[in-house]
């Protein structure tokens, strides 16, 4: 009812809107409609001359302008990102901490290999959880996405591709604009640019967004709140600029997790389990206490969820020295908080009947413990009301039970990157030298801690329970869970860490203008990188004070409050110092003034990350910082700019070496690591077709064969096997029609099979989602947008269960999966100033 209530208010609102631009200035389709693939935009990344075109570059590349931007609306940056052909997106998540693969790499691995920028410098060093950091709002201008190119060479830990978010400078006359934007599962947003000239030479932007939103998936409380601010101070000289900028941001925001499911052919959800709009998480376990050595209780709030607070300085002088000497130095510092709190699924075999949990032998255990306090047999008690379950196997209509594992980690650190570089431009050719140094001093690295395990119901915001013994009158005589945990000692680890990162990286590039028609360049990057990383070990299982009288008998009859986990005063330190060489080679031909051809081959690396050592602190003395990956693409590929019809199209080869392939082996959350190498052969395209004036097709897509090798002989039989969380075949089909006052479109996105397991027997199954939007100017200042994405309330998979045990998912009648977002209608109103 409340949704509904939403979707009629939601409407009565846009057709107000609409009521009001009857009279509205008139502008043509052809003023609406976008240049083809804006072949003669001028590109900034990619490559290191002035003044290069997308179809003169020898990089795929694929840009998206403030319109663009706009009318993605996107929920999170993973989801704009949908948009560029040959990345893989799971933005099944939430807002954040979500999935982009490029290239064949496998989902799952946030966003590794991908260097994401902000005006051309690394807004994460390493690329960890980058999409917290960099959000979207209207003080975004524009966006550009390179797919391998120049991509190692140009950035770090971005072997496989560079996305660069350029942000919106000050014009020489005063402007603003302002946005808002409603959606039917309560969310408010407030977009803000303002910019102006302040004297003759200065001129200074400020701009954000705040937000509130309840969530797409119904948590019971506010998923999401926060927000950013940015200022841009800009100063123009007669032989350059200089840009000061600041910013902050301060946003919490919630993680869906997969839920459970039946049927893996043909996903669905289970009674009391919405798989659109549902999750476990709820207001029962949104408050949860976690038990301490003192025997007091610590509180976490999954309101707070992932709670980002992010603050950055930075600056960039362009100067040119003389007629052919060009200087660029730009630098920027951040300041990185991330609190994480997440509930977390495990493997399948947690998705259990009722009745059956009752008869494991720890319960069968507690009856003998409290035998003599009459205990008799195990019944559940809810932990709110704690009330006695009598009736199991009709619970909520599935009568399953099942277990969820919080997961708290802390991101605490400085990063400090500059780039330093000169370029020599002469009649043919532009050669560029440069540094680009990062530091990062993490005074809390996110090293995973388990909390504990807490026992639900299965069913859209669970609710806790506990396995209690009761005597033949269901009197309580003890207790197998305290307040829904099975125990705050799981042997998964309380550890802390620290460390630094140190990278020097000296590159150059030449480019080359042998003839008119051809365009010749080559470079290299040279990295030297020191980590310095120093993490304590886990006390386990240690007594709770006053946990046991004096005679060792527990004191309250509840098994599960008597020991805890705790860091240890044991400190063990790593240190690595890593050198690697990337290179590149690559031609544009230009055949006339509508066609060229381009063609890349690449030797890149990922150095490897601070964070491993916290993923390997278990190991005590022989843990170790995970090993570089390197990987070599080729590519070749065609570019075509006409009247009515553009597109680029690129044939391509990736190999990644010496990848972690990462399985659960136990219930103890222990992982089995081996290295294995993915190749994957592929082609991917942009297509413009605008037949007339008023009617328009975008098609973008992959045809790729992603597979993996070199298995050791425990997993030889996966040799061969596809690429899990990787599709062969990805289309995005957006048809326009342009109007007099704006235009509707409509995008239909196709997704192919995919494996959740690396031995391929998961499959999840293709689908295709509709989106469909409207655009209407009722002036030249004055827009509305609307928007529906998942019109058909689509449900398909991201992924499976990743943390199920031996990668084993197939075969079980309950399961747990990811499903996309279902179907959402937002609205937009922006004013130009």
């Amino acid at each position: 009812m409340a949704k509904a209530i939403r979707y009629t208010s939601l409407a009565a609102a846009i057709a107000a809107c609409l009521s009001t631009g009857v009279n509205a200035n008139q502008q043509s389709s052809e003023e609406k409609a976008n240049d083809l693939l804006d072949m003669e935009r001028i590109i900034v990344t990619g490559g290191t001359g002035r003044g290069l075109t997308k179809l003169e570059s020898s990089v795929s590349i694929t840009t998206l302008n403030a319109d663009q931007l706009s009318r993605e609306q996107a929920l999170g940056t993973a989801d704009l990102l949908e948009v560029v052909p040959g990345f893989w997106v799971e933005d099944s998540g939430g807002e954040t901490n979500n999935n982009v693969a490029p290239r064949g790499l496998r989902g799952g691995e946030g966003f590794r290999y991908i260097g994401v920028q902000e005006d051309g410098l690394p807004v994460v060093y390493d690329g960890v959880w980058v999409d917290f950091y960099q959000r979207q709002d209207i003080t975004i201008e524009h966006m550009e996405a390179v797919r391998g190119g120049t991509s190692g060479l140009l950035t770090t830990n971005g072997p496989a591709a560079m996305v660069n978010f350029i942000t919106r400078k000050p014009d020489d006359m005063e402007e603003a604009t302002l946005r808002f934007t409603a959606a039917d599962y309560g969310l408010y947003r407030t977009d803000l640019y303002y910019g102006t000239p302040i004297g003759d030479d200065w001129k200074m932007a400020v701009g954000g967004y705040y937000r509130v939103s309840d969530g797409v998936r119904n948590t019971e409380f506010t998923a999401d709140q926060g927000g950013q601010l940015r200022v841009t101070l800009m100063r123009e000289f007669d032989k350059g600029s200089l840009t000061l900028s600041a910013k902050h941001l301060n946003d919490h925001t919630t993680f869906f997790v997969p839920i459970p499911l039946q049927d893996q052919q043909n996903p669905k959800g289970i009674p009391g389990v919405d798989p659109k709009f549902g999750t476990l998480i709820g207001n029962d376990q949104r408050r949860l206490d976690y038990l301490q050595k003192d025997g007091s209780y610590l509180t976490h709030d999954l309101k707070d969820g992932q709670h980002t607070q992010f603050s950055t300085l930075g600056y960039n002088l362009d100067w040119e020295l003389n007629d052919n000497w060009l200087l660029n130095a730009a630098g920027r510092y951040s300041s990185f908080e991330n609190d994480m709190y997440i509930l977390l699924n495990f493997d399948n075999s947690t998705l259990v009947d009722a009745n059956s949990r009752l008869e494991y032998q720890d319960v069968q255990n507690m009856l003998t413990t409290f035998s003599d306090d009459g205990a008799v047999k195990a019944m559940y008690r809810f932990v709110g009301s704690e009330q006695l379950l009598q009736n199991p196997e009709t619970l909520n209509g599935n009568g399953l039970v099942t277990t969820s594992y919080p997961l708290y980690s802390r991101y605490d650190a400085e990063q400090f990157v500059n780039k330093l570089s000169v370029t020599y431009e002469g009649e043919q050719h532009s050669l560029t030298m440069g540094w680009l140094f990062a530091y990062v001093d993490a005074d809390s690295l996110p090293v995973d801690k388990w909390e504990s395990q807490f026992l639900t119901e299965v069913r859209d915001n669970a609710r806790r329970l506990d396995i209690v013994a009761v005597d033949n009158n269901n009197n309580v005589v003890g207790q197998l869970t305290d307040r829904g945990s099975t125990g705050y000692a799981p042997g998964w680890g309380q550890a802390t860490a620290f460390g630094t990162t140190t990278s020097h990286s000296f590159f150059i590039n030449e480019e080359f203008q042998v003839t008119d028609d051809l365009r010749l360049d080559g470079g290299l990057r040279y990295e030297i990188l020191s980590l310095d990383s120093t993490a304590s070990g886990t006390l386990f299982a240690q007594p709770v004070n006053g946990a046991f009288d004096e005679n060792g008998n527990d004191i309250d009859n509840n098994l599960a409050n008597n020991y805890v986990d705790m860091p240890s005063h044991k400190f063990y330190n790593k240190q690595s110092d890593e050198s690697e060489l990337a290179w590149t080679l690559g031609f544009n031909y230009t055949l006339n003034d509508t066609t060229a051809f381009f063609a890349r081959y690449a030797d890149a690396f990922e150095m490897p990350r601070l964070l491993s050592h916290g993923q390997t602190i278990h190991s005590g003395e022989n843990a170790a910082f995970n090993e570089t990956v390197n990987l070599t693409f080729s590519e070749f590929g065609a570019r075509f700019s006409g009247d009515t019809f553009s597109t680029s199209a690129t044939l391509f080869q990736t190999k990644f070496k010496d990848l972690t392939e990462r399985n659960f082996t136990g219930d103890d959350g222990a992982v089995a690591n081996q290295t294995i190498d993915t190749v994957t052969t592929g082609i991917e395209f942009e297509a413009v077709w605008q037949p007339i004036s008023d009617l328009r097709f975008d098609l973008t897509g992959v045809a790729q064969n992603p597979e993996m090798e070199g298995f050791d002989q425990n997993y030889s039989h996966w040799e061969g096997n596809q690429v899990k969380r990787t599709p062969k075949v990805q289309l995005r089909l957006t048809p326009t029609y342009y109007f007099d006052n704006g235009d509707v479109y409509l995008t239909a996105h196709y997704l192919g099979d995919r494996f959740s397991d690396g031995e391929n027997k998961f499959e999840l199954p293709a689908y295709m989602t509709v989106d469909a939007g409207i655009n209407y100017h009722f002036t030249d200042h004055l827009k509305l947008h609307v928007k529906a994405t998942n019109l058909t309330n689509e449900i398909g998979l991201t992924e499976g269960n990743p943390r199920a045990i031996n990668d084993q998912q197939a075969g079980f009648e309950y399961y747990y999966a990811r499903p996309i977002l279902g179907r959402t209608v937002s609205a937009s109103i922006t004013l130009d100033f």
